[in-house]
């Protein structure tokens, strides 16, 4: 026993023995700069302590610029620039979105249909508080404060008229406008166009609305989505002939209308006419800009959806609606209907007892400050814009005329400034430019290369087995000569 222990250690001595020698046969034949005369003992051994030192602080060298290359990296990835557009550049015209609103006491005869079928006031044979409580729910910027305690007296009267309590999203799409209720007519660029064709609905923080060449609702593939590419021999103008009271936005393509964001828009009240000039600047990114990281460039592009997102593409104000369902869905497992452009049955939508829960924590609106300084373990609400967000401004907005009696509504949307700029995201530091930086800090401390990698591969891989197997059979050769 005694034996055998002692030839386990005398193995397991030669094996270090053995691995020592590989490793010094590699110093004394790698390309590795100073690592030869470290391992060379011809040399004296304060030559050999010498080069260890060298080779040493060289290593401490490329680390430490490694590591501050790195921290640099997402800081200096990538630049906006401000350029000036070819004078033969054409111009798409941004997207524009229209949405309902209710003009004074205006309403649906539908709808007050509707309010009479649910029953009386106290005193009254229309019940008003029910329909101003649906009027929230078909216009929620409407809402205010203390609006669903209005609806506790009717509770105890068999006859009177009960706030609906559920289903608020067919409601909005029950009594909602249809696009032929809303639009007349529209042109672009003096060229008259079908509005229904390319102005499509769709649910949004604000209400309900009718977005034209949206990513939110359509794609540039589509047969609803009118090719708004302008040339110069173009007017960048935009008429709008509506039948009631609107609000009409100037959005980027990923937008959606969203209350508590500016954004460049006008309100039109029955019997105006009105014209919105507007200044846009637009921002294009390097091809290479997806292959940077996200911490780098500070944005998302369109397709980079959130797996929670209910949107089809990524925006700022989309993400602050995402954020905003979320924190509602924690507070009280429901959200508000217009907070999800479609049904989804992750996220339900709230009844009459969601909407107080939601108003006990002043949470039926969207607050983004408070949004920001949420401290949830759950909820991580770090939105960013978008990587093809443009600069919109608004210029000047001109009521042309207003007409008494009239419900026609007319709105003028004009670039009267032909654009000269445009903004770009340039990539600074591609996959490339890294893979040659540190490339260049590995070669000058320690003159390595991608064949001193593929050498260091090979000599403890293929080179240690090939000098192995020769050995053993040098021994077994030996012990045959012996015999």
């Amino acid at each position: 026993m005694k034996q055998e222990k002692s030839r386990v250690k005398t193995n397991w001595k030669a094996v270090g023995w053995r691995f020592v020698d590989v490793v010094t046969e590699y110093c004394q034949s790698c390309s590795l700069a100073g690592f030869s005369y470290m391992a060379n003992h011809n040399l004296h051994f304060t030559e050999r302590l010498f080069w260890l030192l060298c080779i040493i602080v060289s290593t401490v060298g490329v680390y430490h610029l490694i590591s501050q290359y790195q921290r640099d990296f997402t800081s200096r990835a990538v630049s906006i620039v401000h350029e000036s557009l070819s004078p033969f550049a054409k111009v798409k015209f941004p997207t524009i979105s229209v949405c309902e609103l209710r003009f004074k006491t205006d309403f649906p005869r539908n709808v007050e249909e509707y309010v009479e079928s649910l029953g009386t006031d106290l005193n009254d044979p229309y019940n008003w508080e029910v329909e101003s409580y649906l009027s929230f729910v078909l216009f929620p910027y409407q809402y205010t404060t203390g609006m669903f305690v209005r609806c506790q007296p009717y509770e105890q009267c068999e006859k009177c008229a009960k706030c609906p309590k559920t289903d608020y999203r067919n409601l909005s799409l029950r009594f909602g406008f249809n696009c032929s209720d809303l639009f007349i007519r529209c042109t672009l660029a003096d060229k008259e166009f079908d509005c229904c064709t390319y102005f499509l609905p769709m649910i949004t923080p604000f209400g309900r609305c009718f977005l034209f060449n949206s990513l939110q609702n359509n794609h540039p593939e589509s047969k609803h989505w009118l090719p708004a590419i302008l040339d110069r021999s173009s007017h960048l103008e935009m008429d709008l002939h509506l039948t009631r009271a609107a609000l009409v936005s100037v959005l980027n393509e990923e937008d959606v209308p969203n209350i508590p964001l500016p954004t460049v828009d006008v309100i039109v009240l029955e019997g105006q006419h009105k014209t919105l000039q507007f200044h846009r600047e637009t921002m294009v990114n390097d091809p290479g800009m997806k292959d940077i990281p996200i911490a780098a460039r500070d944005c998302y592009f369109p397709d980079e959806v959130m797996p929670w997102s209910m949107y089809k593409a990524y925006s700022f104000s989309a993400c602050i609606s995402d954020c905003t369902r979320l924190y509602q869905m924690e507070l009280c497992n429901c959200s508000v209907y217009n907070m999800s452009p479609y049904p989804d049955p992750r996220y339900p939508d709230c009844d009459f007892n969601g909407y107080l829960c939601l108003e006990s924590s002043s949470m039926v609106k969207q607050d983004v400050k408070r949004l920001f300084r949420i401290n949830s373990p759950t909820l991580h609400c770090h939105c960013l814009p978008s990587c093809t967000e443009g600069d919109l401004k608004s210029i000047f907005e001109d009521q042309i005329s207003s007409k008494r009696n009239v419900r026609d509504t007319n709105v003028t949307l004009l670039m009267p400034v032909w654009p000269t700029d445009q903004y770009r995201r340039q990539v600074l530091r591609s996959k490339l430019d890294v893979v040659v930086s540190i490339g260049g800090i590995l070669g000058l401390f320690l003159g390595a290369s991608i064949l001193s990698a593929i050498e260091f591969v090979y000599h403890f891989t293929l080179r240690a087995a090939n000098t192995s197997l020769m050995a053993r059979r040098e021994l077994e050769q030996a012990a045959i000569k012996f015999k």
